[in-house]
């Protein structure tokens, strides 16, 4: 990918910094310190480089100025890759939502999405955005990193007694007889 410029993308203030904060005591790894876009103008100048930066943002900073206006093009390089933390939120709305204004802001860069909670409906559908899995860490393997606890479900029916008055709308008994 040739230097490729990542942009790590969430869709809440406290995450961003969260994961900023994480990613910059990492810079020795990354080879370049990361780089948290403090507007849309600097998120717009901070990828208007030809190669290479690690970008922290919010989605929210994909959207125009006027609602039902085009996000203009920020870059259309193949390089940049989008990692979308929390993926299963904010990507699906391609007709006039956040998905549709990074596209156009972006439209040859890779997208990755990380979710706990991948969505498979209709109109919401995260491997339809991103495609297959890349990797799947399941709460089985979390338990055996030690990352959580195990988690321990006993099925237990509660028992209930209403009284006639109490019972919701009544009842309707009907003898066999009666059909």
């Amino acid at each position: 990918m040739e230097n490729p410029t990542l942009v790590v993308l969430t869709d809440r203030n406290d995450l961003d910094d969260q994961l900023f904060g994480t990613f910059s005591r990492c810079h020795e790894l990354l080879r370049q310190k990361p780089v948290q876009a403090q507007s849309r103008e600097h998120l717009k100048s901070l990828l208007a480089v030809a190669s290479g930066g690690v970008v922290f943002t919010t989605i929210h900073k994909f959207f125009p100025d006027e609602k039902g206006a085009k996000y203009p093009l920020l870059s259309d390089r193949r390089n940049i890759v989008v990692i979308a933390d929390e993926a299963h939120r904010s990507q699906y709305d391609f007709v006039d939502g956040f998905a549709r204004h990074m596209r156009d802001a972006l439209p040859r860069a890779s997208f990755i999405g990380f979710t706990g909670t991948p969505i498979e409906r209709t109109d919401a559908n995260t491997r339809a955005v991103f495609g297959d899995y890349i990797s799947i860490y399941d709460i089985q393997r979390a338990v055996e990193d030690k990352a959580t606890v195990p988690i321990y479900y006993e099925s237990r029916l509660a028992k209930l007694e209403l009284k006639p008055e109490e019972e919701p709308g009544g009842r309707v008994v009907a003898k066999a007889d009666q059909w």
